[in-house]
């Protein structure tokens, strides 16, 4: 059973048993009681907010992970291929056609080196 499922039982029992000695002290004791039972509901308010937004944030978080990463790897390879032109032109005309599988394995390697850092 879900402990936010719980809650409403056993806050209802507190506060009926809560009503049950009021009854039993008196009316000198309203204001403690009715403070008491304020702060209770507070205190049940707020567990239950924090729960749903940290549901929320949980969700958020989730959805978001995996577009921004998805979409980082796509500009990543966006900009790497349009590197990889003119770097290979000046590779194969200034050294040679070493360099140029030398630069492709770099790109290469530094694509799935940040890739990977993404996923994290």
């Amino acid at each position: 059973m879900d402990a936010m499922t719980d809650i409403p039982s056993r806050r209802q029992d507190e506060i009926a048993a809560a009503l049950r000695a009021g009854r039993e002290l008196g009316p000198e004791y309203d204001d403690a009681l009715a403070a008491s039972l304020v702060d209770r509901i507070d205190h049940t308010i707020d567990e239950r907010v924090r729960h749903h937004v940290a549901e929320q944030l949980g969700e958020v978080s989730r959805s978001r992970r995996g577009m921004s990463g998805n979409t980082a790897r796509f500009v990543l390879a966006l900009v790497i291929l349009g590197l990889s032109v003119p770097l290979t032109a000046m590779a194969a005309t200034l050294v040679g056609g070493e360099a140029v599988v030398f630069l492709w394995a770099g790109m290469i390697i530094f694509y799935v080196v940040v890739a990977r850092g993404l996923s994290r």
